[in-house]
């Protein structure tokens, strides 16, 4: 009855410090689930360390795209570009060895039907941010060299008028996994 009476009246402190129930050990045991939580949610690609690719205040952030194709397929895939220049900056080109060639699209849906409409270039604002995701814009990747499985990796270039080029490795995953809100 004692331990129980100690207990709420820590309890009761505790409203002004939320830890003040846990011990020293238990407290480092929190801690210590708490990257370990981490790291799992990293290594299964749930949070990402970003950028992957930065020059001249431009980033490239969390490329990525979803599911398989096979040799000689189109697959779209998707990335946010961070500017933090003071001037505007543009992609040009997306250069990759793993397909013949590929297409920057916005996706138009002015008259109700989807339309994908080829762009020649991105404008990217100063102190801005621009993010390709299903539904609006995409990169398309046409006549893959290869099959292409979640799990693998695709590097492409990009090209910018001010920042020049950037490397980076597509991370393709698995359809069911969540979409990428976190980066918009």
């Amino acid at each position: 009855m004692r331990r129980i009476r100690q207990w709420i009246e820590a309890a009761s402190a505790a409203e002004t410090k939320p830890f003040a129930l846990l011990s020293g050990a238990a407290a480092w045991r929190l801690g210590g689930l708490g990257v370990l939580i981490g790291a799992g949610l990293l290594a299964m690609g749930q949070i990402h360390p970003e950028p992957v690719a930065q020059r001249g205040g431009v980033a490239v952030i969390h490329p990525w795209a979803k599911g398989s194709a096979l040799k000689g397929d189109q697959f779209p895939f998707y990335a946010t570009f961070a500017n933090s220049g003071a001037r505007p900056d543009r992609l040009l080109k997306i250069e990759t060895a793993a397909a013949h060639h590929a297409i920057l699209k916005a996706l138009d849906t002015k008259t109700g039907i989807v339309r994908p409409v080829e762009l020649d270039e991105l404008a990217l604002p100063a102190n801005g941010r621009v993010s390709l995701r299903p539904g609006t814009h995409q990169i398309t990747l046409v006549g893959l060299y290869t099959k292409v499985e979640p799990g693998s990796f695709i590097p492409v270039t990009f090209v910018f008028e001010r920042a020049g080029r950037l490397s980076a490795d597509i991370r393709v995953e698995n359809l069911g996994e969540p979409e990428h809100k976190d980066h918009i």
